[in-house]
């Protein structure tokens, strides 16, 4: 029985527990027979599991006992966990090298990564003994920062270490790819309040997690799957025709992208999936007072991935998330029901006179936002209108549907936003009728003519025109949405309509007279010049420590004209 529980161990993984047990055994000055002879193992499997507490050296270590003692000799707190840990990652690289090539740890220069380490200790103010140096230079992590634009990556050191005098590398790393994800907080509220900040970093990344795939063909498939390229969500047929595939082989693509990026050990993947499990609440009870699991992940989609429908957003978040197959197909359906549910309650608000008065309050706000062109021309009449994107919707899959009973039909919509103005223009009572995406318009944008389908079309009570464009007020300033804006402004010029954009709540006018810190703006004008293009964490380092927020950077895009461009993120300076 001995021999066989022996020969069981010498078969089984090694544990967290029975590694904290042989570096014991090390400091007690225990050698190899002996401790083989205590953990049930053979000599040659200690002594390879030992070699995985010593820094990497490009070859096996001949005695990597004496090493390892060594080691713990000059320096009992010697991170011999961390060393393990830095090892599976590099076999972890190794084994998916055919599939995710990548470059390999030594192809940052030996200066880079002492560049590294000399912005680390004059950031801190700690000077590292040579042996810490070395476990410190050994550490993929220190690779990847080596790879990173030096004013992005010192940048990124000097706001975590004023935030909270720590600068942990795997944070470092990820201050570099999303600046401001590391400080990103799991508050619910923010979420709930569609906090412009919160949103913007858990948009990005978002972007980064999927622009961290090593493979192309993953990227491509979910950046077109879920709208990550300032363009809609696509069908799977569409991805299929774009890329000369199936529609079933761009399913298997999807599939396997998403598993890849739910086991991804990159830093925003993990940041990633950290954030959406602690908010969605999907491995845990939610507080009694908040929302189920199911309604949060309905809200996180609704953020996250705008253009994507529910149906294929909650499970995608929840596998993101932490859950199961099972577990998320579960959440899905009672996300539907949800759905069901808020539409149905919405319906009977609909008869409320307070929900009535209050539409009509907020549309008089809201009107006084409205630009006014020239004379006003007659209103056609109400049954002139259809909707002339209802085929390409159906195609793509729509948002959602809601009942209105003002129209007295379905009223279909493609984000929560342009919902809450359906519902605001439903109750209004200054608002005879509206109707979804009446218009066809033509504008030019990156070289190619394209068609413009404006959200909504309102017509007043006093028989006058306006035109509704319905975005999130910091996206406004996105380059392809001011190219829309331009024609819209035109095309109403020339009917005397009033044209507004907005969330239901706030307008473009927001961001055209927001008040911007003056040293922000020489900051990012002066980068601009000097580089011509910037990224989100060039963006950020040109900030540096001053202010920054998405509504005060989207108003100075729209002052001096520059072309934003979002996931990922680049900003121009204006086109001469």
């Amino acid at each position: 029985m001995g021999d066989q529980a022996a020969g069981a161990r010498r078969g089984r993984a090694w544990s967290e527990e029975e590694d904290a047990q042989l570096v014991e055994g090390v400091r007690e000055g225990l050698g190899l027979s002996e401790l083989a002879e205590r953990h049930g193992r053979t000599t040659g499997g200690v002594r390879a599991r030992l070699d995985r507490f010593v820094p990497w050296s490009g070859s096996p270590v001949d005695d990597p006992l004496g090493r390892l003692r060594s080691r713990l000799a000059a320096d009992p707190g010697y991170a011999w966990r961390e060393v393990g840990a830095e090892r599976r990652l590099r076999e972890r690289r190794g084994r998916h090298g055919t599939h995710a090539p990548a470059e390999p740890l030594a192809a940052a220069p030996a200066s880079s990564t002492a560049e590294v380490l000399a912005d680390w200790e004059h950031v801190t103010g700690h000077v590292l003994r040579p042996e810490r140096r070395e476990v410190f230079l050994a550490r993929s992590v220190v690779h990847d920062l080596a790879a990173k634009a030096v004013a992005v990556r010192r940048a990124a050191a000097r706001r975590l270490w004023h935030d909270g005098d720590v600068l942990l590398l795997d944070d470092w790393l990820l201050e570099c790819v999303c600046p401001g994800a590391v400080r990103l907080a799991a508050d619910w509220s923010l979420i709930a309040e569609r906090d412009a900040d919160t949103v913007l970093v858990l948009g990005e990344l978002m972007a980064a997690a999927v622009d961290e795939m090593p493979a192309e063909r993953d990227r491509e498939v979910l950046s077109r799957r879920l709208g990550l390229d300032d363009q809609p969500a696509r069908t799977l047929e569409k991805v299929a025709e774009t890329l000369g595939l199936s529609r079933e082989r761009v399913r298997q693509l999807q599939t396997r992208a998403i598993r890849r990026l739910a086991g991804a050990d990159a830093p925003a993947s993990r940041k990633l999936r950290q954030v959406l499990a602690e908010l969605s609440c999907v491995q845990r009870v939610p507080p009694e007072a908040g929302p189920s699991a199911a309604e949060r992940l309905l809200d996180l989609s609704a953020v996250l991935l705008p253009s994507v429908t529910p149906r294929q957003a909650v499970p995608l978040l929840a596998r993101l998330a932490g859950a199961d197959k099972v577990r998320a197909d579960n959440l899905a359906a009672e996300a539907s029901t949800i759905r069901i549910l808020q539409n149905e309650s919405a319906r009977r608000e609909a008869t409320r006179e307070r929900r009535i008065e209050r539409a009509g309050r907020r549309w008089e706000a809201l009107v006084g936002e409205v630009t006014w062109f020239g004379e006003p021309e007659p209103a056609p009449p109400r049954t002139a209108w259809e909707t002339l994107r209802e085929e390409e919707n159906a195609d793509r899959g729509r948002f959602g549907v809601w009942h209105c009973p003002k129209l007295d039909r379905d009223v279909s919509y493609e984000s929560e936003t342009e919902l809450r103005v359906i519902h605001l223009l439903s109750f209004a009572p200054q608002i005879a009728y509206y109707q979804e995406q009446p218009l066809a318009i033509s504008y030019e944008f990156a070289g190619q003519q394209r068609t413009y389908y404006p959200d909504l079309l309102a017509v007043t009570e006093d028989g006058r025109c306006i035109l509704i464009e319905v975005k999130r007020v910091y996206e406004m300033a996105m380059a392809i949405n001011v190219a829309k804006y331009r024609a819209a402004e035109e095309f109403c010029r020339l009917r005397g309509w009033g044209l507004v954009a907005t969330d239901g709540n706030r307008t473009r006018r927001l961001l055209e007279h927001r008040a911007v810190d003056p040293r922000l703006e020489a900051a990012l004008v002066a980068a601009l010049d000097a580089q011509g293009e910037l990224t989100w964490p060039q963006v950020v380092a040109a900030a540096d420590s001053l202010p920054l927020d998405a509504l005060g950077l989207s108003s100075l895009i729209l002052k001096h004209g520059w072309t934003w461009q979002s996931r990922p993120y680049r900003l121009r300076p204006a086109s001469p």
